[in-house]
């Protein structure tokens, strides 16, 4: 390479140095290796679409943190794979389907099942693609997906096994329901919207009086499956009545007044319809007091035979028909508007439907408490720690999870019937005491392969569970599945447990919680010693970035435009350490910037030292004793950030230390004062600390200086090294240029007039500056400077520890500058109240986070800096 060209190309480097890469083996661990290992397992991208810009930031931090310990001398693995996304997937087929007018049904499970693995085959490869155009360091030799042959029999095994714990079982229970994918929901999988509906007064008469016990309900269909009325046993109001019966309207059907401390009696009327089938708080209520379950849904949302005159009616059609029917029986005493929180499908935004159902669940508890443990006494580390209360409140409540689905897309439950001797159970719920656990039943068994013969009666005719598991049941066990589990390989043995989970904090419980207790279950070890929680990627509606919003932009569209380098760093740039990112292509161009500078620097550096050595300098210059001091403080400050997963941190100090004190300093001082063996050493050094961030960008400019190594990517990490020189005297210039500096832009003097300059100081410094007085002219634009005398002109003084210096201000209109600096005064001293009043507000104090508080904080120190400043300048005229 015995070009630099003046312009950096991302375009025409980029996809080359992967392939180079690739072709170098250099993502693919050695098993064998003496190294240490450091093992990240990716977030499973959903074959649901192409990437996002939150997938972007998320595959970022892992691919830093992976180069990182590489260059720190770790054996790294980057485990590669695809999650198959069950509902998510199956919905966006069938909606590719429906634009062609075809519904799943009219090809049948087979065909659509063969329809979704094309869809499957076409976004593997985009996503490929797209983590290979953004310089992802993952293994793709080891590349996995949850419904492949391999990884399915894994998740068979993993239900079996469950199942013969006495943790998996058969019940009917309350589930969320999505009358559009006609499939269960957990708790996880819904997301709530708060929207403007209304609250329905209903009366209830009582039998045997002329009196009305009023309810308020959000969801009047819903009041045909009542099967009782709630109040507080300590409300007054109501008292009398516990123990009697109120007549359901319309149904004119007889149902209990009961009472329990739940009730709150200051929301609505205080008496509470108790809809069992249709809620889950009331489906606890029935089940504490043994009412009916009188189910009134169909799947799909229509009512069924037990809502008689509204059958087949859809729910908000039945709604309208209901309020008017009450209102000719005189029975709704009002209606009022009201803000309600509605629970939608998280993939296709259908209201959901609390629906008793039978389904299958694992026993959470027995497997949350060791998983709970490890996080209390930090045997898994969660970073920020804040997010450690969040999972103690999940798992310490934890609740039994709901793994079936009715769908065709995902793992077939291993449950299978004889169709002679097994007593097919109505899965539909109408009036009856609830089954809540099925036990055993006769020719039902679970098997990891289907059976030839029912092992009760004999009889071949067997058939499988209709019914899928959920997508987190095949990728909770992601960890150590993909490592060769259950048998104890090399990949196992070398790579379990993993280091570090990168992940956005909304699927803490989802998929962090439940990899934890599948690993203490099935491996007896934890999968992961560190939890990384990064925050979200929203929109300018404070939106999360998604596929099923369509709110991101295109990644491939930004590296088109300004290259993957620019966009991982811009990225981590806005990318605080615990609030959300609000993205701004604005960022991404800062990011484009400080490649282009960094080009440039290397260009100046190549251009002067390609031919010197790239070693650290035996004898160096002060200035190369001191760029090395300020080199050796951003490795520490780079190692100790690390330490503690501060991307962010480390982010801007990359950007200070090489725009400002390499590039605007060191590079511009041996302009003047040139060096030898430095620059070249120190801009390796540097590259090599960059190259997770921007990783494309510094192996083109390490090869460009032909350095030694086949890649970057085999350096080592570089170390802190002694500086034996006294830099004091530098230092104190740096301060002295930096002030003048701050006068120019105080009074509005042009850069490029050179200024006059009275100097007072000690003998030592003043005769460093004689030797370096031309730093000192050219970075100060100073024309003449004098020493040791008092101006005798309009000047701005500049007061330091052993050194006291005028400016000379010939030309100014002292009067107008104090005017205009006063107005300035004036508008910071606003802005500082406003700070002020906010960080002393006990609401704000309350709800901001902390990372807002502190960035609050350090606005107000920075205004109120900048005022003392102007004060100062006043008072130097």
């Amino acid at each position: 390479m015995d070009e630099f060209g003046s312009k950096y190309d991302s375009q025409g480097i980029e996809d080359q140095w992967y392939e180079f890469w690739l072709n170098a083996n250099l993502f693919t661990p050695d098993p064998h290796s003496k190294k240490p290992p450091y093992t990240i397992m990716i977030p499973l991208p959903n074959i649901t679409g192409r990437l996002t810009l939150g997938h972007t930031l998320n595959n970022s931090i892992q691919d830093i943190l992976i180069r990182y310990n590489k260059l720190t001398g770790h054996e790294t693995l980057w485990m590669m794979g695809m999650d198959h996304a069950g509902i998510a997937t199956q919905v966006v087929v069938e909606d590719k389907l429906a634009e062609k007018g075809i519904k799943k049904e009219d090809i049948g499970r087979e065909k659509f099942v063969r329809e979704v693995w094309k869809w499957k085959e076409e976004y593997a490869t985009i996503i490929r693609k797209q983590l290979k155009k953004m310089g992802f360091a993952l293994d793709w030799s080891r590349e996995q997906f949850t419904f492949s042959e391999d990884y399915s029999k894994k998740v068979i095994k993993i239900f079996v096994d469950l199942y013969k714990k006495g943790l998996i079982y058969q019940g009917e229970y309350i589930i969320n329901w999505c009358p559009r994918c006609l499939s269960a929901l957990s708790s996880e999988q819904v997301e709530t919207e708060e929207e403007l509906g209304k609250l329905y007064y209903i009366r209830y008469p009582i039998i045997g009086t002329e009196n009305f016990i009023t309810v308020a309900t959000t969801r009047p269909e819903t009041m045909l499956g009542d099967t009782g009325i709630c109040v507080n046993p300590k409300d007054r109001r109501y008292k009398k009545l516990i123990g009697s019966a109120a007549l359901l309207p319309i149904m004119k059907r007889a149902i209990p007044i009961i009472c329990d401390d739940y009730v709150d009696p200051d929301f609505g009327t205080g008496a509470l319809k108790v809809t069992p089938a249709h809620d889950p708080f009331d489906f606890d209520l029935a089940k504490k007091h043994n009412l009916e379950f009188i189910n009134i849904m169909n799947p799909d949302a229509t009512l069924n035979e037990n809502a008689e005159e509204y059958n087949t009616l859809d729910r908000y059609k039945a709604r309208a028909k209901i309020i008017v029917a009450l209102e000719k029986e005189g029975l709704l005493e009002k209606v009022e508007k009201y803000k309600l929180p509605l629970a939608k499908c998280q993939r296709c935004h259908t209201a959901i439907e609390p629906r008793i159902s039978k389904q299958w669940f694992v026993r959470m508890k027995p497997l949350a408490k060791p998983a709970l443990e490890v996080v209390k006494n930090e045997t898994v580390k969660l970073y920020p720690k804040r997010w450690v209360n969040l999972y103690n409140h999940w798992m310490e409540n934890v609740r039994d999870w709901c793994i079936s689905r009715q769908l065709w897309w995902g793992h077939r439950i291993p449950v299978y019937y004889c169709s002679k001797c097994y007593d097919a159970e109505s899965t539909e719920v109408n009036k009856t005491r609830l089954n809540a656990e099925t036990k055993n039943p006769k020719g039902m068994f679970v098997s990891t392969s289907k059976p030839k013969k029912c092992p009760d009666c004999g009889s071949c005719d067997i058939y499988q569970d209709e019914d899928v598991l959920d997508t987190w049941f095949s990728s909770w066990i992601w960890s150590f599945a993909t490592l060769g589990w259950p048998s104890k390989t090399k990949d196992f043995k070398r790579f379990y447990p993993t280091q570090t989970l990168v992940t956005a904090w909304d699927i803490i419980y989802l998929w962090v919680a439940r990899m934890i207790m599948a690993g203490l279950e099935f491996t007896g070890q934890i999968p992961f010693s560190s939890v990384v929680f990064h925050p979200m990627v929203r929109d300018k509606k404070r939106r999360k970035m998604s596929k099923s919003l369509g709110n991101s932009p295109d990644p491939m569209d930004l590296i088109a435009k300004y290259g993957a380098d620019a966009l991982r760093y811009g990225l981590q740039l806005i990318t605080p350490k615990e609030q959300d990112v609000l993205y701004s292509e604005k960022a991404i161009d800062v990011g484009r910037k400080f490649c282009n500078k960094l080009w440039n620097a290397a260009r100046l550096v190549w251009m002067n030292h390609k031919n010197d050595n790239e070693t650290a300098p035996s004898k160096p210059s002060i200035y190369d004793a001191w760029i090395i001091s300020e080199f050796n403080q951003f490795i520490k400050n780079t190692n100790n950030h690390f330490s503690n997963f501060e991307l962010n941190a480390i982010a801007r100090d990359i950007y200070d230390f090489v725009w400002h004190t390499f590039c605007d300093w060191y590079l511009e001082i041996i302009k003047i004062c040139p060096s030898k063996d430095t620059p070249k050493y120190l801009l390796k050094q540097i590259i090599i600390m960059l190259h997770p961030y921007i990783p494309f960008i510094t192996e083109e400019i390490y090869h460009k200086f032909n350095f030694s190594k086949k890649s970057i990517l085999l350096e080592d990490w570089p170390k802190t090294t002694t500086v034996k020189t006294d830099i004091v005297n530098v230092q104190i210039m740096k301060r002295l240029i930096e002030e003048i500096r701050n006068i120019r832009g105080l009074f509005n003097i042009n850069p490029k007039e050179e200024l006059q300059a009275i100097i007072n100081t000690r003998k030592g410094f003043r005769d460093f500056i004689e030797r370096n007085v031309a730093v000192l002219q050219g970075l100060a634009g100073l024309e003449v400077i004098e020493y040791d005398k008092t101006p005798d002109q309009s000047a701005a003084s500049i007061i330091m520890p052993d050194v006291e210096c005028y400016v000379v201000l010939a030309g100014i209109d002292i009067a107008k500058e104090k005017k205009r600096l006063t107005k300035e005064i004036t508008a910071l001293s606003k802005r500082i109240d406003e700070i002020k009043y906010r960080l002393n507000n006990p609401n704000y104090i309350r709800k901001a986070t902390a990372e807002v508080k502190q960035r609050e904080q350090e606005r107000l120190e920075c205004f109120l800096r900048k005022k003392e400043g102007i004060v100062r300048a006043i008072e130097k005229l």
